[in-house]
C-alpha cells in the first residue's frame, strides 16, 4: 500500500469549500477532557503522599483529593497534565521514576516528609508501553527500607479487581468512604444509561481516528491515527458497533499509533467517519492542507463527502471515573451523524 498518496482528479472547487467550512466548523468543538467542574465545587484537599498511576489519581481527585507529588501517563492522560501544572508536583511516568531516576520517588518522599505512597496495581496498566508498570516500583521502595516500615506507609491500589473495588479501597484509605460510595453509584448509573442505547443500528461503519498535536516551540502539526486493538477500538469503537478504519496502517505502526506524513492518501481507507482527538487544529490543518492538493479527496473519501468529522476527547483508560461521560460523548455525536 503506498504511503498516503494518491493521484489528484480534475478539483471541485465548491466541494472544496464546503468541506474547508465544514472543518472550521469542527474547531469550534472543545476536545475536552471529561473532568466535571461545577460552580461553587470546592477545591480538592492536597494529602502528603506520592500517588502512582492515571486510575487512583483519577479517582483521588472525584473524592476531593490530590496527591503532594505524582507518577501518571502525562503524554496520554491531558488532565493529568494539567494536575501537573496547578496543584500536583509531576514525578515523570511510571517508566521514568523506574528506569530513569529510581531515587525519586524515595528522595521527594524524604525531603518533604510525606507519610504515605499509592500504588497502582493495573492488568495492564499500559498497552503501548508494558515496560511502565507502577507495580516495578516496590522493589525499589523494598531496598530503601520503605516498604517495611511498621506505619505502613505503602498500599496497593488493586484495579485488577474492577473499578469499584478500587474506587471503596482509595475511599477507605482517604477516610472518605461515603464518597465513594455515591461515586460508585453515579457512575453505575450514568454507565448503564449510556449502554442502554448500545451498539448503534449503523453496523459496518469505518471510523478514522486521527490525533493531532501542535508543537509548541514550531508550531508544527502532527498528526497520527489510532491503529485496532487499541484504547479507542476495546472502549469507544466496540461498544458503538462500529469499526476502526485504520487497519492498512499497521505496518506503520508504534504503541498503537501510526504517525501520518500527510493525509493525501485518505482514499486509500475510505472512513465513513473523522474523528479527530488531541489538539484537533493540527488535523485540521493537515486536511486542509491534503484537500488544497487534490481536491477531488473532498468526494471520493466518505466522511468527507458527507461532512462526517467530529472533535471528541480520546480515552486511554486513565479517567476511569469519567469513561460513561467520555462513551456518552461520543455515543450522542455518532447518533446525530446516523440520523442527521
Amino acid at each position: 500500500m503506498r504511503r498516503f498518496s494518491v493521484t489528484p482528479e480534475p478539483p471541485g472547487l465548491l466541494m472544496r469549500s464546503v468541506l474547508v467550512a465544514a472543518l472550521m466548523i469542527a474547531a469550534l468543538v472543545s476536545r475536552g477532557d471529561a473532568q466535571p467542574v461545577h460552580p461553587g465545587m470546592a477545591p480538592p484537599e492536597r494529602v502528603p503522599a506520592v500517588m502512582v498511576g492515571d486510575r487512583v489519581v483519577n479517582v483521588a481527585w472525584h473524592l476531593g483529593v490530590v496527591p503532594e507529588a505524582m507518577s501518571v501517563r502525562g503524554d496520554l492522560w491531558v488532565f493529568g497534565r494539567t494536575l501537573a501544572n496547578t496543584s500536583s508536583m509531576i514525578l515523570g511516568c511510571p517508566g521514568y521514576i523506574v528506569m530513569k531516576d529510581p531515587d525519586i520517588v524515595p528522595r521527594i518522599l524524604r525531603e518533604k516528609g510525606l507519610e504515605r505512597v499509592l500504588i497502582e496495581r493495573s492488568d495492564p496498566f499500559d498497552r503501548t508501553r508494558p515496560h511502565r508498570d507502577p507495580m516495578n516500583l516496590l522493589p525499589i521502595l523494598e531496598e530503601t527500607g520503605i516498604a517495611a516500615d511498621p506505619g505502613g506507609k505503602i498500599t496497593v491500589i488493586d484495579f485488577t479487581d474492577g473499578i469499584e473495588a478500587a474506587i471503596r479501597q482509595i475511599g477507605a484509605v482517604l477516610g472518605r468512604e461515603a464518597q465513594a460510595e455515591d461515586l460508585i453509584a453515579a457512575r453505575r448509573a450514568q454507565l448503564d444509561a449510556v449502554m442502554a442505547g448500545l451498539p448503534l443500528d449503523r453496523p459496518g461503519l469505518n471510523v478514522l481516528i486521527l490525533d493531532g498535536r501542535v508543537e509548541d516551540e514550531t508550531g508544527q502539526a502532527f498528526v497520527r491515527a489510532h491503529l485496532p486493538g487499541g484504547y479507542a477500538d476495546d472502549f469507544l469503537l466496540t461498544p458503538l458497533g462500529v469499526q476502526n478504519a485504520a487497519g492498512p496502517l499497521a505496518d506503520q505502526g508504534l504503541n498503537g499509533f501510526a504517525a501520518l506524513a500527510g493525509l493525501d492518501g485518505l482514499e486509500a481507507l475510505r472512513p465513513d467517519v473523522i474523528v479527530m482527538t488531541g489538539e484537533s487544529d493540527a488535523v485540521q490543518r493537515q486536511l486542509a492542507e491534503a484537500l488544497a492538493r487534490h481536491p477531488d479527496l473532498a468526494g471520493s473519501v466518505p466522511a468527507l463527502a458527507n461532512h462526517a468529522l467530529i472533535s471528541l476527547p480520546a480515552y486511554y483508560d486513565s479517567a476511569v471515573v469519567d469513561y460513561p461521560l467520555i462513551l456518552g460523548r461520543w455515543a450522542a455525536a455518532f447518533t446525530s451523524l446516523i440520523e442527521g
